[in-house]
């Protein structure tokens, strides 16, 4: 067996779907940091949403209900940077969100509701 073989960085090894996905989460990671942070600080929606969480993180607050509310403060802060900042988003997706917003609001309800049963 002749030398060893050599990693050629020019060639992608492993299989060709990895690829394919790769491609596409780096396209909805664009998207989405797009519409929720700033080319200054692209995880600047991760800082605002964790000093959300910080409230949360309090004794006997029920962590569904916590997840919830996370979520929402998620989509909320994705409407402040779409209109907010004037970013290009559609209409569609501005609704989209408050939809989202509607239904954790909803389920946060119902949690409240049970967990005085």
């Amino acid at each position: 067996m002749s030398g060893s073989l050599e990693f050629d960085p020019t060639k992608y090894y492993g299989h060709p779907e990895f690829y394919k996905i790769v491609e596409e989460l780096k396209e909805l990671h664009s998207r989405k940091n797009f519409q929720y942070a700033t080319q200054d600080n692209p995880l600047g929606n991760f800082e605002r949403c964790g000093n959300l969480i910080k409230k949360l993180l309090k004794p006997n607050v029920n962590p569904a209900l916590a997840d919830a509310m996370i979520l929402m403060s998620k989509q909320i802060d994705a409407v402040y940077e779409m209109i907010g900042e004037g970013k290009s988003g559609t209409e569609e997706e501005v609704i989209d969100k408050f939809r989202d917003v509607a239904v954790y609001s909803i389920i946060s309800m119902i949690l409240i509701k049970e967990s005085k049963k």
